[in-house]
């Protein structure tokens, strides 16, 4: 019984020539973006104290490294003992689950959220907050 049984031949790659594998200059090319830059926006986290209960207020865009800043605030504010949490998420410019997950435990209130992050709790489906979107996209 013959080794190779099956149906399809086989295929063997040949090398091609050491001249045909790469050229012996390479021409020197100049990079054009195509996605215009667009400033950062960098995160920043505000907690107003001024409310019956603090307000942590999230600016910027809220994702996986940004989550951990955001759970390290929420963590020293329930170290107040000040009972539940307001958040208010309508500054937030970008946001992804990772960045969103803090704000979603159980002794935190989102008091307003930005189009964005609207939209990411109705795809997830999850209530959005009953106040309009202040400010954001």
């Amino acid at each position: 019984m013959p080794r190779n049984t099956h149906p399809l031949p086989r295929f063997r790659a040949r090398s091609a020539a050491p001249s045909a594998r790469r050229p012996a200059r390479v021409p020197s090319q100049t990079c054009v973006r195509s996605v215009p830059e667009q400033p950062q926006v960098a995160l920043a986290l505000d907690v107003e104290w001024d409310h019956p209960h603090p307000v942590v207020v999230v600016s910027g865009e809220l994702d996986l490294v940004g989550g951990e800043l955001f759970v390290a605030v929420l963590d020293h504010v329930r170290s107040t003992g000040a009972g539940a949490v307001a958040v208010d998420l309508s500054q937030v410019s970008f946001v992804d689950t990772h960045g969103l997950t803090p704000a979603l435990q159980g002794d935190v209130v989102l008091v307003a959220a930005s189009r964005s992050v609207c939209r990411l709790l109705s795809l997830m489906g999850l209530p959005v907050p009953a106040g309009r979107p202040r400010r954001g996209r």
